[in-house]
C-alpha cells in the first residue's frame, strides 16, 4: 500500500524545525509552538495505516541489475512502536525544557525536532543511500544538542564525535558504494533478494566482503558500542539532561534499524554475527564497569546508556526471532527508564547546581515525589520486577541460553548485578546521604514530575504486560531471526 502518510512522519516534523528556528526570540509562541507540534507528532504514528511509500523512480523488477535510485518508506507494526516511543520521549523532553527554562532557544528546539525526523527516517528507510544521508544528519543534531551546552567538555566531546563520525559515515557510503557495484541498487528489499539469490558466490567475493565489514564498523560506531563507548558516553555527559535523554532514545533505535539492515543482508556470513555479539558484550562490560568509576551522576548515566545498549545489540547479534524481540523490547524500555533517569538527574543538578556526587545530598527531603519516581526507574533498569526491565533482559538471558551462548547470559546476569549496584549508590549519594548545610531548595517544575510518572508508570505497565510491545516486533523477529 502506498501511502501518503508515511512520508509525513519524516517532513512534517522538517519544516517543523525551520519554523523554531524562525521563531527564535519569541518565548511564548515558540513554546506553545513546539508543545502542540510534539503532541500532534504522538498522533502521527497511530493514524498512519500499515504499508511503503516508494517516490523518485524505483525499479519495478527485483532483480534488474539496472541503477535503482528512488526512495522507499516502509511502515509496520515494530517501525510504528519505535516511532510512537520516540515521539513520547521528544514530548517529554520539550515539556521540561520549555517549561523549566527561563530562555528558549529556537535553533536548539530546531536540532531537537531534526534528529527525530533524521531517526524516523533511518528507521523507515528501505533505500540504504537516504538511510546515510539521514543518519549522518541525526548524528549532526546531536552533535548541535551538545555543543548548545556552551561548555568545555561539549566543545572536546563535540570535536571527539565529528573527527570519528566522519570516518564511520564514510565508511558506510563506501560500503554502500561497494553493494551497489555488485547488486546494482540501493534498494535493500532488492539488494536482499539479490543476495539470497547469488549468497554462496557473494560470501567469497572480496568487495562483497569489504562491504559487510565497512558496514558493521558503522554499526559500532553508530550505536555507541565498543570501541566507540567513550566517545558516546561523552557526548551523552556534555549535553542538558533532557537532550541526553532523547539523543540516547536516538542511539538506540539508529542501533536496531542498522542491525536489522546487518541480518538482512549479511546473515549468511558466519562471522557477522560472533562479531555483533563480541562488541555487544564488550559493551556491556565497559559500560558498567565505566559506570562504576563515575563521581558525576550524568556521566555515570551516560555509559549506563552504552551498557544497556550492549544488551540491545546483544538480542540483534543472537539473530533468532526470540532473542530479537528480546533486543528490540529492551531497547524500548530502555529508552523509557534512562530519560526517566537523566530527567531526574537534571532536577538534581538544578538544585545543586553540579551533577558531582560529592556535593550532592538529602534531595529526597525536597523532593520525595520524584526521589520515589526515580527509584522506580533504577529498579528498572536494574532488573527489579515487576518493571520491564527485568521482563526483557530474563527474555534475553534465556534466548541467549537457548541459542547454545550461557556465557552470554552470566555476562547479563553480572552486568545487571552492577548496575544494580551502581544505581543503590547513586541513589544514595544523591538523595539520601545527609547533606551539610542543608538548605531549602527551590521546587522544580512541576512538568518534571509529570514526565517521570508517564515515563515510570510505563515501565510498570509494560513490565505488567510486556506483551503491550511485544506483539508489535514479532512479525519484523519471525522475517529476519534465524537459528544458529
Amino acid at each position: 500500500m502506498n501511502s501518503e502518510f508515511i512520508p509525513l512522519i519524516v517532513v512534517v516534523p522538517l519544516a517543523a524545525a525551520v519554523l523554531a528556528n524562525l521563531l527564535h526570540g519569541k518565548k511564548r509562541l515558540l513554546k506553545y509552538f513546539t508543545l502542540l507540534f510534539a503532541l500532534a507528532m504522538l498522533s502521527l504514528p497511530i493514524i498512519t495505516p500499515y504499508g511503503e511509500h516508494i517516490f523518485g523512480g524505483h525499479i519495478s523488477e527485483r532483480y534488474n541489475i539496472g541503477l535503482a535510485t528512488g526512495i522507499e518508506y516502509v511502515f509496520t507494526q515494530h517501525q510504528q512502536i519505535i516511532i510512537f516511543t520516540l515521539f513520547l520521549i521528544f514530548l517529554m523532553s520539550v515539556l521540561t525544557y520549555t517549561s523549566a527554562y527561563e530562555h528558549l532557544s529556537g535553533p536548539y528546539l530546531g536540532f531537537m525536532i531534526l534528529g527525530i525526523s533524521a531517526t524516523s527516517a533511518v528507521v523507515m528507510a528501505d533505500d540504504f543511500f537516504n538511510l546515510y544521508v539521514f543518519m549522518e544528519i541525526a548524528l549532526l543534531s546531536q552533535t548541535a544538542l551538545a555543543i548548545a551546552n556552551k561548555s568545555i567538555d561539549s566543545m572536546k566531546a563535540s570535536l571527539k564525535y565529528l573527527m570519528v563520525a566522519n570516518l564511520a559515515g564514510n565508511c558506510l557510503l563506501i560500503g554502500i558504494a561497494l553493494l551497489l557495484s555488485q547488486t546494482g541498487s540501493v534498494n535493500l528489499s532488492d539488494i536482499r533478494e539479490y543476495v539470497a539469490t547469488a549468497g554462496p558466490e557473494l560470501y567469497s567475493n572480496p568487495v562483497f566482503l569489504s562491504a559487510a565489514a565497512l558496514v558493521l564498523f558503522s554499526w559500532l560506531y553508530g550505536s555507541g558500542l565498543f570501541p566507540f563507548h567513550n566517545i558516546k558516553s561523552e557526548l551523552y555527559a556534555s549535553a542538558k539532561p533532557h537532550a541526553s535523554a532523547l539523543m540516547q532514545t536516538q542511539t538506540k533505535f539508529v542501533l536496531i534499524a542498522l542491525g536489522i539492515i546487518i541480518l538482512k543482508l549479511f546473515n549468511g556470513l558466519p562471522a557477522v554475527r560472533p562479531l555483533m555479539l563480541f562488541g555487544a558484550c564488550l559493551a556491556m562490560i565497559f559500560g558498567v564497569i565505566m559506570a562504576l568509576k563515575q563521581d558525576n551522576y550524568q556521566r555515570m548515566l551516560s555509559y549506563h546508556a552504552i551498557s544497556q545498549a550492549g544488551y540491545v545489540a546483544a538480542g540483534i547479534a543472537l539473530g533468532t526471532p526470540a532473542a530479537i524481540v528480546a533486543g528490540i523490547f529492551h531497547a524500548l524500555n530502555h529508552v523509557l527508564y534512562k530519560s526517566a533517569l537523566f530527567l531526574g538527574c537534571e532536577v538534581v543538578h538544578g538544585m545543586n547546581k553540579t551533577s558531582n556526587f560529592k556535593s550532592l545530598g538529602g534531595a529526597i527531603y525536597s523532593i520525595p515525589y520524584i526521589g520515589v519516581l526515580m527509584l522506580g526507574a533504577k529498579f528498572a533498569i536494574s532488573g527489579i520486577p515487576p518493571f520491564n526491565g527485568f521482563q526483557s533482559k530474563l527474555m534475553l538471558m534465556t534466548s541467549a541460553f537457548d541459542a547454545g551462548f550461557w556465557e552470554v547470559t552470566v555476562v547479563m546476569i553480572l552486568v545487571s548485578v552492577l548496575t544494580f549496584i551502581s544505581m543503590m549508590k547513586a541513589f544514595h549519594l544523591a538523595f539520601m546521604r545527609p547533606k551539610q548545610n542543608m538548605v531549602e531548595y527551590k521546587k522544580p517544575h512541576i512538568t518534571y514530575t509529570i514526565a517521570l510518572a508517564i515515563l515510570v508508570g510505563l515501565c510498570l505497565l509494560l513490565g505488567l504486560y510486556p506483551s503491550l510491545a511485544t506483539d508489535y516486533i514479532t512479525g519484523i523477529a519471525a522475517e529476519i531471526g534465524v537459528g544458529w
